[in-house]
């Protein structure tokens, strides 16, 4: 069977299942055995790239979560500024008041 190891901790699989599971919870990216670099020893190429792809989404997404957030804010900031101005007492009942008194002039 094929042991597969995780490239940012001890952690070490016997199957692919046990693998995935690790990566899911802890965003880790793991890789087979043979391609890992040896212990005290450099990283391979394929962890490097693996590492950068990793960086990279985790990157994006928060940007993406970021931007989702700035625009939900900016949408409730809008609803409540309409529903202000629908109210009675809202900016609409003023100018409301402020053309009668001009149409009374």
């Amino acid at each position: 069977m094929t042991t597969y190891v995780c490239t940012a901790c001890p952690f070490q699989a016997e199957g692919l299942e046990d693998l995935q599971r690790h990566s899911q919870e802890t965003g880790h990216v793991g890789i087979c055995k043979s391609e890992a670099a040896p212990t005290g020893g450099k990283l391979s190429k394929l962890t490097k790239r693996l590492l950068v792809a990793q960086r990279v989404t985790v990157t994006a997404l928060g940007a993406s979560i970021w931007a989702c957030t700035y625009l939900y804010a900016k949408w409730q900031g809008a609803e409540d500024e309409i529903a202000y101005l629908k109210s009675p007492s809202g900016a609409g009942h003023n100018l409301k008041n402020q053309d009668k008194g001009r149409d009374k002039e």
